[in-house]
């Protein structure tokens, strides 16, 4: 069997072409797509007195959802930007879209918004125990 190692060579040089980004070629879109797929699972927010007021579900699709409380729910969609944050765009009350920019750090979350950040933790994390436990303890 004859294997055209030229043919697959130069199919390789055109597919890294076209992949060429900002971040810095093949390598910033491969890392750029590893970055993205930090953001999937479930984040709960977090103050020095509070921990899970609101709940952030991400998911591989681009889809997410916010919940506040109990009763709460508001759906989200989410992307790359191409500079490590991820902008998301989250339907609320009066069915207006309010757009929110994101960046993630291993199990610590940032969404920003106008007026105000809200950082988040990974629930389930060792970080999540340990926010959750400094919001329980008396000052």
């Amino acid at each position: 069997m004859r294997v055209p190692f030229g043919e697959i060579a130069a199919s390789l040089l055109l597919i890294s072409s076209t992949m060429s980004t900002e971040s810095g070629g093949v390598v910033g879109a491969i890392t750029e797509a590893a970055s993205d797929a930090r953001i999937a699972g479930t984040w709960t927010s977090y103050t020095p007195t509070r921990f899970g007021m609101t709940t952030a579900e991400f998911f591989a699709d681009g889809t997410c959802r916010f919940r506040l409380g109990e009763d709460e729910t508001h759906p989200c969609k989410w992307q790359g930007t191409g500079n490590g944050r991820k902008t998301i765009f989250a339907v609320v009350s009066g069915g207006r879209t309010e757009t929110y920019v994101a960046s993630v750090s291993g199990d610590t979350m940032v969404i920003k918004e106008p007026g105000r950040e809200t950082p988040y933790v990974r629930a389930d994390s060792k970080k999540a125990y340990e926010r959750q436990r400094l919001a329980r303890e008396p000052t």
